[in-house]
């Protein structure tokens, strides 16, 4: 029986005819979670069937095959799961998790306090497995702690996100590294969340850059950048707007600002897409790990500005180039980017063979087959055979 995604569709084609509340609701509040979605989809097929983790038991039931859930930062006080796991709890269905994070400090240091709840989601995962093999993945050493910490270590392997093999090219590292020519001339920003006010002078000075070399703001949550980049910003209260004048062009009146959004400001429902759309530019930088990513499996130069651990560990895993938040928090001028923007094309390719050959037994041991683009990146070989 075929696997199928448990979790959000890869792709909102319907979203020009929706409204901009409706659209935050199917992309799970982020557009960047569709990236992972497509990229599990994309590594198993393509093209497959989805169903929510709110789903009825016996609608997950009935799409038979290995339920596949494509997962973020959900272990955290932010989050709390009981209600998923007692819907799991009634399924007959096997599951994979693919990418779980932790959210914490960037220090990476303190062990987040997970909820009852979400740890039953956990377990209920873990005894839902294909075989006896672990069926997590997780995103990097400091959430293989965390689970470690919850008794729930032999259950998990750490292999980044699955955003790592969209692109089929093993030489991928090395071209993007060729393509590195200071100063750069057109600069796209991965727009952050005007909640994280203790960033707004570094956003603000990223957004100045962008507007100096023609770029683009690229938004993905919450949903009031979202309407930014849907050009929905009537919709937007004054006071909402405000917030999100003063996060991203705060030397802008709000009838300047809303000017400046519909010129800058977009946001995809469609990773394909959004991917084309980023190789016109020749750097992408911000603080969103999804957005960067994207660039760079579109050949492009990126710079991911690390804020928490999820930003952190991705980018420390998956070999992608970043700055630590608290480094630049007062503002990068673009004249630093030459010292900052540092990618050693070779080392990253290196890197993603190593978690390929891993996520290749990863899946095959938990019953799933791999498409041609991951077989395109790795060899068909044991890690072992591999290293030697």
């Amino acid at each position: 029986m075929k696997p199928f995604i448990l979790g959000i569709d890869e792709t909102i084609p319907a979203s020009p005819f929706l409204s901009t509340d409706e659209l935050y609701e199917l992309v799970g509040h982020n557009t960047g979670n569709l990236a992972f979605h497509h990229a599990v989809s994309n590594m198993l097929g393509g093209n497959m069937p989805a169903r929510s983790w709110y789903s009825k038991p016996e609608e997950i039931n009935s799409m038979g095959g290995i339920g596949v859930m494509p997962c973020a930062n959900q272990l955290g006080p932010h989050a709390n799961y009981g209600s998923v796991a007692k819907n799991f709890n009634a399924l007959n269905t096997k599951l994979v998790a693919i990418g779980l994070g932790a959210q914490g400090g960037a220090k990476l240091e303190e062990v987040p306090e997970v909820p009852e709840g979400t740890l039953e989601w956990i377990q209920e995962i873990v005894d839902h497995a294909p075989g006896k093999a672990p069926n997590i993945a997780v995103r990097g050493n400091f959430t293989q702690r965390v689970m470690e910490h919850y008794g729930f270590g032999d259950h998990s392997v750490p292999l980044g996100c699955p955003t790592l093999f969209l692109n089929p090219d093993p030489e991928m590292g090395v071209k993007i590294e060729q393509r590195i020519r200071y100063p750069f001339k057109r600069i796209a920003v991965a727009g952050g969340h005007q909640n994280w006010t203790h960033l707004a002078r570094l956003e603000a000075s990223l957004t100045r850059m962008m507007g100096a070399t023609g770029g683009v703001y690229i938004v993905q949550s919450p949903k009031e950048m979202v309407a930014l980049g849907r050009g929905d910003v009537d919709s937007l209260s004054e006071p909402a707007l405000a917030m999100c004048r003063d996060f991203a062009a705060p030397e802008l009146s709000l009838g300047e600002f809303k000017e400046w959004s519909r010129q800058y400001a977009r946001a995809f429902f469609d990773i394909p897409s959004w991917m084309e759309y980023l190789r016109r530019f020749d750097l992408v930088i911000g603080l969103r790990i999804h957005g960067v990513a994207l660039a760079l499996h579109a050949g492009v130069p990126g710079l991911c500005i690390a804020h928490d651990s999820r930003t952190r560990e991705l980018c420390e895993t998956m070999k992608i180039p970043f700055v630590m938040a608290s480094e630049v928090a007062g503002g990068m001028p673009r004249s630093a980017l030459a010292q900052l923007v540092k990618f050693d094309g070779a080392e990253f390719d290196r890197n993603r063979l190593e978690i390929g050959v891993k996520l290749r037994q990863f899946l095959e041991t938990n019953g799933l087959s791999v498409s041609n683009t991951l077989d395109s990146v790795m060899p068909a070989a044991p890690l072992a055979d591999a290293a030697a």
